[in-house]
């Protein structure tokens, strides 16, 4: 969980627990210095504005495969809480939930499917709500058996570049395993020099995208909080 700044943010608490309690003992020299070098790394962060994208459609089918073998992986997260622990104590000035609503013939089964209507349509409704969280719906085409979901990592990669062609951000983080946005983090990176960060799973990452971002991530347990709805 290495940052491009040579540190993780695990790795910050550390080292700024240890320095704190060394000032406090009254210990100078090298403590003094650990102690102010990490205050100006947390002011350097802080200064980094980070744009979130969350390719919901794209995790939650990774999500849901991992549930099978390890139940203790969480479906309905929170994208706030998500995004938080992957941007650190940089400031996070966007962040992006981009979902495909269910299918409504769902509703028209019931039993299961429909009570699995509901809960998407509760969880979607919920994060909503949250202020800090902008959601953006894809579309679903095709015929009940052969459902393709549109339109979602188009709006993703037309919002990370017109974002960063306004200066929006600094450092963007892909939340995806996708390889369609290889054009767009190229786009992002030597057209208007921001950084691009991917957050992936395991086994599932466009070998080409992780390639081309300036920071890969792999998405752990941790980071997938039960979102209330």
């Amino acid at each position: 969980m290495t940052s491009i700044y040579g540190f993780s943010n695990l790795r910050i608490e550390e080292i700024l627990t240890v320095a704190s309690a060394s000032v406090s003992n009254k210990r100078v020299g090298n403590d003094l210095f650990v102690f102010k070098f990490i205050s100006y790394y947390k002011k350097y962060m802080e200064s980094n504005r980070v744009a979130v994208f969350i390719d919901n459609s794209n995790i939650f089918h990774c999500l849901h495969d991992l549930r099978k073998i390890d139940d203790k992986w969480v479906c309905l997260y929170n994208p706030l809480k998500l995004s938080q622990k992957l941007a650190g104590y940089r400031k996070i000035v966007y962040i992006g939930f981009y979902c495909v609503r269910p299918p409504s013939y769902l509703l028209a089964e019931g039993g299961y499917h429909e009570e699995q209507y509901k809960i998407a349509t509760r969880f979607y409704e919920t994060i909503e709500k949250m202020p800090d969280i902008t959601v953006k719906y894809g579309n679903l085409k095709g015929s009940k058996d052969n459902l393709i979901e549109k339109n979602v990592d188009t709006q993703i990669s037309t919002d990370l570049v017109k974002m960063a062609a306004m200066n929006e951000y600094d450092i963007a983080i892909l939340i995806s395993n996708d390889g369609d946005y290889v054009s767009a983090a190229q786009s992002v990176q030597d057209t208007f020099k921001k950084k691009i960060e991917v957050g992936y799973f395991r086994s599932y990452i466009s070998m080409n995208l992780k390639r081309v971002c300036d920071l890969s991530r792999r998405l752990r347990q941790a980071y997938f909080e039960k979102l209330t709805i």
